[in-house]
């Protein structure tokens, strides 16, 4: 009998107990799928970074060539507008991303880190067009 009832005991206990650890395990699960999300925003910034050294470079260098008025300014304004747009972008996005997501849902989460991701990828398109737009235009330069 008291056998049965320790079993009895133990049967309703059990989901008291399974319930939190489940909970807890799938947190974790959730956690690891923010932080991976994040992570892969994080990587596209940081080879950005080393772009934006390329861009700025390129961008001292059109300006220079701006001030002599030497050139075909229509080209290199155009140019240099898409070098500054592509810098302008990648300062914009580092001033509005919050990488902190604590206090909200995992679904929030993700839908923000979703959104970011996106957000990074086209200023990364944007900025490695500028890169080879610029590159292009002072290889002619250097070239005459």
């Amino acid at each position: 009998m008291l056998i049965l009832a320790h079993k009895l005991y133990l049967m309703k206990l059990t989901p008291v107990i399974l319930l939190p650890v489940l909970i807890l395990f799938s947190c974790g699960d959730n956690t690891k799928e923010e932080n991976a999300l994040k992570n892969d925003i994080l990587q596209i910034h940081d080879k950005l970074m080393a772009c934006d050294d390329a861009l700025m470079q390129s961008k001292t260098k059109l300006d220079s060539l701006l001030k002599l008025k030497t050139r075909d300014s229509l080209d290199l304004k155009a140019i240099d507008k898409q070098v500054s747009d592509a810098d302008e972008a990648m300062e914009t996005w580092m001033h509005q991303f919050q990488p902190d997501q604590t206090g909200k849902s995992h679904d929030e989460v993700m839908k923000y880190y979703s959104e970011q991701k996106k957000q990074i990828i086209a200023v990364e398109s944007q900025m490695n067009a500028a890169v080879a737009s610029a590159k292009k235009y002072l290889s002619t330069i250097k070239s005459k």
